[in-house]
This record gives structure tokens, C-alpha cells and sequence, in this order.
């Protein structure tokens, strides 16, 4: 329900700002912003109402083929969604200055679509809520290529791998500085940003926030580097591994919990609480389901590699980078080093407080801290899998939330097996 003091503020912010239009965004599964562009005078007699979108849209693949047995394709006769503007999320966009955007949430006859990843993540905080009631706060850290677009293909804008190197990140401040600019107006809170291992990679840290917020503002985030990069130039990727000699990025996610206290802390201050524990021994009970949602392409299981900084096996360490989940040094918190860059950040987020949540509520203890355990998904399909058998995960998360992500995916897996690469013609033209 719409708090009529953030409609208010709405329609005079857009009021003021003189602005033309204004762009209807939302999430589909895979984290892309698809949106309607709608002029200003139309969307305020309407915006309460809403407008009418094609719920196909939530469940195409990236280069929006359609997939089968989505559960909104055929079998809803293709038919149309209403997408309900969120006015506490309305942002004039610094890039134009004729233009604001807005993120919706979707309604299918009235009744919110479980299957748009940013009800979905609104309904897990909400059961969460209910039966935890301690306050979650998320955090995260994400990394990305910039990339200069040559006749031979795209190539890292720095030449090595210059982790952190000063100067090398003064090469790319023409880059941050127009960054750093959108951000602000855009309401992005840029904490740390340096450059990373691989060339031409960054990553930028954010500061906590309350979880939907938090990701409200991952979900602009991209989009905002995209933009940034093409009007330098440039191109932007989260693609998770875009050069396979060089590292993939990750999109690494902070949960703590407090209410008058840090409740992941034990009480001498020496580690994680039990309740900490529980939510660490739900992460690894549910870590295939994890993978299924923060493993999101084919591509991104080329980042998973043993003995490195992306995870291989569903472990957890103290400040222990190569385990998948984490408990980093400082604020006792816990971190999700699963996901890709790639990753739809609503659904990264509503998998991992689902699976920590579903720790607490079961007393899960994950064991003593190990370098090791049982090896993560290797691919798409197996992944896939073990989430369609996730009974628990399907059940906080949406049947058919999981239905449609895994429809989306299977089609993208059948565009790529029906694809003949370079590859295969330099093994088999003059071979075979």
C-alpha cells in the first residue's frame, strides 16, 4: 500500500523538477531494468492506478527471447500486468534533464506477481519480520569491467592487473568523477571504490542499509555504470567472467542483524552468536539453491575455480576469502561470496536472507570453520536443478517465482547449445 505522504512527495517533486517524462522501471529475473517511458501529465492522472505491462517481459532472458512453460506466456494468454509505481523510490535522473524514473511492482487482477524479484524479496522480509523481528541490514560489494571497444573486440581500459595501484586508478578518474557525479544526484551511496586484480576491473563498496533499499540501490547501481561508461566511451560489464585468462567479479553481499544489540555477535564479543551460527548453517544447508539464483548464466560458472577468491564448495571461514560464506573481520557480520556479478540483486538478497532465515528457525549449526566441503554446482543445469528440489527454498521464495527463473534459464541454455562457435569451427573444419 502506497503511504499518501510519499505520493505527495511524489507529485511534487516531479512538479518542480519540470521534467517530460518519466521512466517506469522494474527488475525482471535476470536484474535488467526493463521500463515504459510515460509523459509527465499522463503519469500523474494515472500513476495510483498504475499501467498496464506485458508480464512476459519479467521472464524473457537477457536478449529477451520468450521462453515455454513460464507461467506467463501461453499459458495467460501473453496477457498484460499492472506495474504500481514506488513513489519513495522516484529519482530525477542526472543524465537527462527532462526525465525521473521511478521502480514499480508488479499485480496480476489485483494480487501482487510472487514472481517479480522485488515482491519476492518483500515477501521473505516480510516472514522474516514476522518471525524473527530482529532489524537486517545489508551491505555489498560489486565488480565490473570497463572496457575500451576496439576494431578487434573489447579491451580492459587498463593494461595489467593493478590492484589498487594509485596511479592506474587515477587512469580511470574521468570514468569516477562523472560516476561519483550521477551518483549523488541519483541518491547512490558510493562508499570505496578502487581498482581490482583483473585489468580494467573495479569494484565499488556500498554503505548498509535496510535490505530493500540497500538493493533498490544495486539495482540503479548498474544501470548508472552502464550509462557512465557509454558516455565516456566506454563499455561497462558485470558479465562474470568476460576474459577467461583474467579474475571474474562477484557481487558480495554483507548481512548483520541488530535490534538494541549486534545479534550475529556472541555475547563476550569473540565470534558469531548462535543465532549468528544458525543463519551461517542455513547459507550452507541451502548453498546449491544459492548458487542456482547467484550463478545466474553459463558464463558465470567459468568464475568458480578451487583454490581461488570465487567459491567451489559450500564452506565458511573466519575473514576467509576463499570460502563461500564468510565472517569478515571488524563488525561481526556474515557474508555471501556465492553470487556473480551478474547476478539479479533482489534475487541474490531474497535467497540469502530466505536461507539464513530458514537456519535461525531450524537451529542449523554449520560445524566448526573448514577450508573445504561438498563442491557447489558446476553448471546451469545441475544448478537448476537442485533448486527446483529445494522444497524450502521454493516455499519462502514462491513456486512460481522459481518457475519462471528456471524457464527463463532453460531457454537461454537451449540458445546456447543451438549456437555454433568459433571454437568449434577451429577444432573441427579442417579436423574432422
Amino acid at each position: 500500500m502506497t503511504d499518501e505522504s510519499d505520493g505527495t512527495r511524489l507529485e511534487a517533486k516531479i512538479e518542480s523538477a519540470d521534467i517530460d517524462h518519466v521512466f517506469v522501471e522494474f527488475p525482471d529475473v535476470n536484474g535488467i531494468s526493463r521500463s515504459k517511458q510515460i509523459r509527465t501529465e499522463y503519469f500523474l492522472d494515472n500513476w495510483e492506478d498504475g499501467f498496464p505491462m506485458n508480464l512476459l517481459l519479467l521472464v524473457q532472458t537477457p536478449r529477451s527471447e520468450v521462453p515455454e512453460d513460464s507461467g506467463f506466456g501461453e499459458e495467460i494468454g501473453f496477457g498484460d500486468g499492472t506495474v504500481h509505481p514506488d513513489p519513495s523510490t522516484f529519482r530525477v535522473l542526472p543524465w537527462h534533464d527532462n526525465a525521473g524514473t521511478v521502480i514499480a511492482d508488479f499485480t496480476f487482477e489485483g494480487e501482487p506477481i510472487t514472481a517479480a524479484p522485488r515482491t519476492a524479496l518483500k515477501s521473505v522480509l516480510d516472514e522474516i519480520d514476522r518471525e524473527f523481528g530482529h532489524q537486517l541490514y545489508l551491505g555489498s560489494e560489486l565488480e565490473f569491467y570497463l572496457l575500451e571497444e576496439t576494431e578487434s573486440g573489447y579491451e580492459p581500459a587498463t593494461d595489467n592487473k593493478h590492484e589498487c595501484v594509485t596511479l592506474e586508478m587515477e587512469a580511470v578518474a574521468p570514468f569516477y568523477d562523472r560516476l561519483s557525479a550521477h551518483a549523488d544526484d541519483l541518491g547512490v551511496d558510493l562508499t570505496l571504490f578502487h581498482h581490482e586484480h583483473g585489468p580494467g576491473q573495479l569494484e565499488v563498496l556500498f554503505d548498509y542499509g535496510s535490505p530493500l533499499s540497500q538493493v533498490d540501490t544495486t539495482f540503479r547501481f548498474k544501470r548508472l555504470v552502464k550509462r557512465t561508461a557509454r558516455a565516456q566511451g566506454q563499455r561497462a560489464t558485470f558479465m562474470a567472467k568476460p576474459f577467461g585468462e583474467h579474475e571474474g567479479s562477484g557481487y558480495h553481499l554483507h548481512v548483520s542483524a541488530f535490534d538494541d544489540e549486534n545479534r550475529f555477535e556472541a555475547d563476550d564479543g569473540d565470534g558469531l552468536s548462535e543465532t549468528g551460527r544458525n543463519f551461517v548453517g542455513g547459507l550452507i544447508e541451502h548453498a546449491d539453491a544459492l548458487a542456482a539464483l547467484g550463478t545466474p548464466t553459463i558464463n558465470a560458472f567459468k568464475r568458480y575455480k578451487p583454490g581461488g577468491f570465487a567459491p567451489y564448495t559450500a564452506c565458511w571461514g573466519d575473514d576467509d576469502r576463499t570460502a563461500s560464506i564468510r565472517v569478515p573481520s571488524g563488525t561481526t557480520r556474515i557474508e555471501n561470496r556465492i553470487p556473480s556479478a551478474d547476478a539479479n540483486p533482489y534475487l541474490v538478497a531474497a535467497a540469502t536472507l530466505a536461507a539464513g532465515y530458514d537456519g535461525i528457525r531450524r537451529d542449523l549449526d554449520p560445524g566448526p570453520p573448514a577450508d573445504d566441503g561438498d563442491l557447489l554446482p558446476q553448471s546451469p543445469r545441475q544448478a537448476l536443478a537442485a533448486l527446483e528440489a529445494n522444497e524450502t527454498m521454493t516455499d519462502l521464495l514462491g513456486a512460481d517465482l522459481i518457475r519462471g527463473y528456471t524457464a527463463s534459464k532453460r531457454r537461454e541454455l537451449r540458445s546456447f547449445s543451438e549456437t555454433v562457435t568459433e571454437w568449434e569451427r577451429t577444432q573441427y573444419v579442417e579436423t574432422l
